[in-house]
């Protein structure tokens, strides 16, 4: 997930900047739909949310780590949805590549679920 402030970006700007990279497609109204352009790979789904409850969702994933302050500001979040997480980290780049740019466009913290690390850009 990339948490960030809702003004900073919408589904329209994502698609702009992963299409750069990835074979991107609408799936729905707050989903996109993502794929690597050369190779043969996992499918990933990138979901659009925002409200109180990502910033509840923020705060409690911040709490203890040295981000409260930036996640507080953040209300809502790009869920990069993985079907298959052994294919996905076993054809890591376009997971990575997705990850990085949806970071990049938002100004945003990545947090992985799998790994439980919250960590803001570099």
């Amino acid at each position: 997930m990339v948490f960030f402030s809702s003004g900073r970006c919408n589904l329209q700007a994502a698609h702009s900047a992963l299409a750069r990279t990835l074979r991107v497609s609408h799936t729905g109204v707050n989903e996109l739909m993502l794929t690597a352009l050369d190779t043969p790979g996992p499918t990933l789904r990138v979901c659009l949310a925002h409200g109180p409850n990502i910033r509840a969702e923020a705060a409690k994933i911040a709490a203890g780590t040295p981000h409260v302050a930036a996640m507080a500001a953040c209300d809502a979040r790009f869920e990069i949805v993985i079907d298959d997480l052994a294919a996905a980290l076993d054809e890591m780049n376009t997971l990575m590549e997705a990850q990085l740019t949806l970071q990049d466009l938002t100004a945003g913290l990545l947090f992985n679920t799998w790994t439980g690390k919250l960590s803001a850009q570099a």
